[in-house]
């Protein structure tokens, strides 16, 4: 056997008895994350704390806030193809055929709300979150 082939052999043991020891004795067991669950650090010593609320939908607000961009991007199309009229509805868009019947949804399934300013010329599109109530989860865009 050479010295390399020896180094190795004695490495992995090690390797693999640190991270069984990590494991069951360190905190590693504490900080890994359920299906459902958040995990996140609290405080300034970066201990991992398990909360027992369940974790937000993180693929429908990454869906949410692309359909949010796509929507903005649309509405000053729709404008320059209707004289300067913003769109009344997210749903405008896609009657006027600038985008999808899906893309004008959330990533729960809900339509987003549009604003336009009385004088027609500032808009924001928000979706409610996963709730679908008004409050503090909203995703707005202005």
């Amino acid at each position: 056997m050479t010295q390399r082939t020896l180094y190795f052999g004695m490495m992995l043991p090690a390797v693999i008895a640190g991270v069984v020891v990590g494991f069951f004795f360190g905190n590693l067991a504490d900080e890994t994350k359920m299906p459902g669950e958040a995990v996140r650090t609290t405080d300034a010593t970066g201990h991992w704390v398990r909360y027992t609320e369940h974790a937000p939908d993180v693929n429908a607000e990454i869906i949410t806030n692309t359909r949010i961009r796509l929507v903005m991007q649309a509405i000053p199309t729709y404008a320059l193809l209707n004289a300067g009229r913003l769109p009344e509805t997210p749903h405008a868009l896609v009657t006027s055929g600038l985008l999808g019947a899906e893309t004008v949804l959330d990533g729960w399934g809900r339509p987003f709300e549009l604003t336009v300013d009385a004088a027609g010329e500032r808009y924001s599109v928000r979706s409610l979150g996963p709730d679908g109530v008004p409050s503090e989860d909203d995703i707005p865009r202005e």
